[in-house]
């Protein structure tokens, strides 16, 4: 079978069969072609030709110019294209069974102490670009959304005499996610005020630029990265980091893991537990500096 075939079938299988997003298609494509680039340059035209050390080869360049994570994501992509393959076209061997992903070290998310998220929602002045920019982060952090979700926010979506929001996850899962007061005054003032004089034609999304365009996902982290750097704050914060926030901070008030889990849209608590983390690191951090015995012990230590 001619690579550029399989490579096509693939495509057509996760996208019209799987209905995987158009973000997951476009993450399997980008990783496919430069495994495709690979394949064409070392003079390969048939898939079943590949074998498990030609992999390895191609796996050995992206070791080299890229992180762990990267490459894991590549193995990822490169079993599930190679696998339905095999599924589907008995004859063509499984190149990668006996490949594995890299250990990474697990780091914890990276959220906004309640003070630095206070200062940052409450900087934005009355201009009509500022309300904008405050209801989307106001929403982003209030409600736990992923960039995603805010991006593709629908105005049928949003009940706000009844405080909540009507949120279209992973999966194409839907859920409802309660509004804090701040979050809805913060959309009503955009929505009245700012949105009608900005539409150039009817759309149905809750989020347009000046331009009357449904906002991008690279639009939302330039804000943010803007914002970081005004204010003056850890450049290591990103969009992600409000939904972190979000999660960590209802915790720490006191909410049910499994309510933040409904919350937060994940189908295996697992996923959620990674912010039960971020307590114990913090409750080991404090004992550490402030309790007199971990004091005595560091003593002792440098003695």
């Amino acid at each position: 079978m001619q690579i550029t075939d399989a490579f096509e079938d693939y495509l057509h299988y996760i996208q019209v069969v799987e209905n995987k997003s158009l973000a997951t298609v476009a993450s399997y494509r980008n990783d496919l072609k430069e495994y495709l680039a690979f394949l064409d340059a070392h003079g390969f035209t048939a898939i079943e030709d590949v074998t498990y050390m030609d992999l390895q080869d191609f796996l050995k360049e992206q070791k080299v110019k890229k992180k762990t994570s990267s490459v894991n994501h590549m193995i990822t992509s490169l079993r599930m294209f190679h696998r339905y393959l095999t599924m589907t076209y008995p004859k063509i061997p499984d190149a990668t069974l006996h490949i594995c992903s890299s250990k990474t070290a697990k780091k914890l998310p990276t959220y906004f102490n309640v003070a630095d998220i206070e200062r940052l929602l409450d900087s934005f002045q009355d201009s009509d670009m500022d309300i904008f920019h405050k209801a989307l982060l106001e929403v982003l952090y209030g409600c736990g959304l992923r960039v995603s979700e805010l991006t593709h926010l629908r105005l049928n979506m949003t009940h706000l005499e009844q405080g909540f929001l009507k949120v279209l996850g992973k999966g194409e899962k839907e859920r409802m996610v309660p509004m804090h007061q701040r979050s809805v005054h913060a959309l009503q003032q955009y929505l009245e005020f700012v949105r009608p004089q900005w539409v150039k034609q009817r759309s149905p999304f809750v989020f347009l630029n000046s331009r009357g365009q449904n906002i991008s996902r690279q639009y939302v982290h330039n804000l943010i990265k803007s914002k970081l750097t005004a204010l003056g704050l850890d450049e290591r914060l990103s969009a992600h980091s409000f939904r972190h926030s979000f999660a960590t901070h209802l915790l720490d008030g006191g909410a049910d893991l499994r309510v933040v889990q409904e919350l937060l849209g994940h189908a295996d608590i697992a996923t959620t537990q990674i912010y039960t983390h971020i307590q114990n690191k913090r409750l080991q951090d404090a004992y550490a500096s402030f309790h007199p015995r971990s004091k005595e012990e560091d003593d002792h230590e440098n003695i």
